[in-house]
């Protein structure tokens, strides 16, 4: 990837992870002219960015302002940052702007390659051998421990209390028609 023009990082908007900026570096970067808390309230409300959608507020306790306000610093959607890249109309609006969607694109192939599909994970499994039983229940259906009993029972586990298992010797526990060698009882 090419060189970081400024930091992007993981957040959380509406619980989900995504990449955001600090508005504040994108200012610096892209050379506007306007002061900061003039340029991103402006950019906000011309172009309608919503709250906790395209960005959020961080207010900064420990750096106050003109007449002793707390700074502020906005966390800024990639999206929106690419939108207030392309408005600035410069050579430093469109390198920023190609930058986000390198590091964008660099984010995709990172969960590509590192998560394969959950139904994929389950046909391996079940080719493989580790699945011995799949029951289907409906979405919302409660599974009794009897059934869940029925159901250990049914693949071969053994079930019964703790202390009824210590107390029982091992030769009881193996089924007579268990070949000898290399069977792990479970």
């Amino acid at each position: 990837m090419t060189t970081q023009l400024i930091t992007v990082f993981n957040g959380t908007i509406s619980n989900e992870t995504i990449l955001l900026c600090n508005a504040r570096d994108l200012h610096a970067f892209l050379e506007v002219g306007k002061r900061f808390a003039t340029w991103i309230t402006e950019r906000i409300s011309e172009y309608e960015f919503v709250e906790n959608q395209d960005f959020l507020i961080i207010s900064q306790n420990r750096e106050k302002i003109g007449r002793g306000r707390p700074a502020k610093d906005y966390h800024l959607t990639l999206d929106t940052a690419k939108e207030l890249a392309m408005v600035e109309r410069n050579e430093k609006g469109r390198q920023i702007r190609r930058y986000f969607i390198e590091c964008e694109k660099k984010l995709r192939e990172e969960t590509t390659s590192t998560q394969p599909p959950l139904n994929v994970d389950i046909i391996m499994r079940v080719r493989n051998g580790s699945v011995t039983h799949i029951e289907h229940h409906k979405s919302g259906s409660v599974i009794t421990t009897e059934w869940a009993i029925h159901l250990l029972r049914k693949s071969g586990w053994i079930v019964m209390p703790r202390d009824e298992l210590l107390n029982t010797p091992l030769a009881q526990l193996i089924p007579e028609n268990l070949p000898q060698t290399g069977t792990c009882v479970r």
